[in-house]
């Protein structure tokens, strides 16, 4: 099935999603708008959201920020009496995940680590640990009927009198499906990242091009990082199958008039369409194995399964369910996973 060569594939290209949104994320005004205006308003209501800035990660690999961190910020609470700081933890996700708390509680903890052993925070007068608050920005097309997520209910059968003993925590969770693209508070930048986001996921992406590119126009960014960001939206789009080299310039060239947007497409890899065929390819040839794998071991494999199985874009998704298929018990099991 020609897996060791899908799987270096894999590695190459990473995940979208994650290089993205990570690279973004560690925008100061966008994290601010996002808790100011997406976020439980309880949250600006006690902290200062225009005042963030980086929580300290000199104590952390970055193998481990790779694998457990997408970005950490601290800012005062509001009283002006208040010592302590608040610690926001922020990881992202384009699928549900049973897993999500223990993932954005390392990373929290790992930020409260930090801040402990760093000497600007330890010998400040009257030094307190940073109020830990886990955050989690959902941009998923699936439905992820989350009122809140709890630690402890990732442990089964936990005995009565174990309760108090087993950490308790509850994660906030900024689901951006709530919004509506034609009104999505925040500053242009914000705006640009949240509709990528969206759209990306729900495969409207090239389709709208131009009200990203639109927003990234608007937000007052000197040229060089307008010009990144630019790219870099185009990077991400590419992973969407109907985006092509002429609709990408015909976009740049209409938001971006003049010499600024001939100037811009030179800036753009001629290959930057690339990544988005071998992802196609590589979603295709997953989808493939998938139904050789059901078929093999269960017979026929239903017209509804398979066209749900080719609405699925998302690559880690897919590689799940690749999994799934050479270990679930039934048809029925490997259906309602896709749910």
């Amino acid at each position: 099935m020609k897996r060791g060569n899908r799987k270096k594939r894999k590695r190459r290209l990473g995940n979208p999603h994650d290089r993205f949104a990570k690279k973004y994320l560690r925008f100061k005004a966008i994290v601010a708008d996002l808790l100011e205006f997406y976020a439980d308003p309880v949250v600006v209501e006690y902290v200062d959201v225009d005042a963030l800035k980086p929580a300290p990660t000199h104590g952390i690999s970055d193998e481990l920020k790779e694998v457990v961190m997408d970005v950490s910020f601290v800012a005062r609470l509001r009283d002006a009496e208040a010592r302590s700081e608040v610690l926001f933890a922020l990881e992202h996700k384009s699928s549900p995940s049973r897993m999500v708390a223990l993932q954005v509680g390392t990373q929290a903890f790992l930020a409260l680590y930090t801040a402990w052993t760093d000497a600007e925070y330890t010998e400040a007068k009257n030094f307190e640990l940073p109020i830990p608050i886990m955050i989690v920005l959902y941009h998923g097309a699936e439905d992820w009927a989350v009122k809140e997520i709890q630690f402890q209910d990732l442990f089964k059968n936990i005995p009565h009198a174990f309760c108090d003993l087993v950490p308790r925590f509850k994660v906030l969770v900024i689901n951006l499906r709530k919004f509506q693209y034609g009104n999505l508070p925040g500053r242009p930048i914000t705006k640009a990242f949240v509709e990528s986001l969206m759209r990306a996921t729900d495969g409207t992406f090239a389709a709208n091009l131009e009200s990203i590119f639109q927003h990234i126009h608007d937000a007052g960014l000197e040229r060089s990082l307008r010009w990144d960001y630019a790219q870099t939206v185009a990077s991400y789009c590419s992973r969407n199958d109907v985006l092509t080299a002429d609709r990408l310039k015909q976009v740049i060239l209409k938001v971006f008039e003049g010499q600024e947007g001939i100037e811009m497409l030179e800036t753009i890899p001629n290959g930057i369409l690339q990544e988005g065929i071998e992802i196609g390819e590589a979603r295709g040839e997953i989808r493939g194995e998938i139904k050789t794998t059901l078929r093999f071991r269960f017979g026929d494999v239903p017209d509804d399964l398979v066209k749900r199985l080719s609405a699925i874009n998302d690559l880690p998704t897919l590689t799940k369910l690749d999994k799934l298929a050479s270990t679930c018990d039934s048809l029925d099991e490997f259906a309602a996973a896709m749910k």
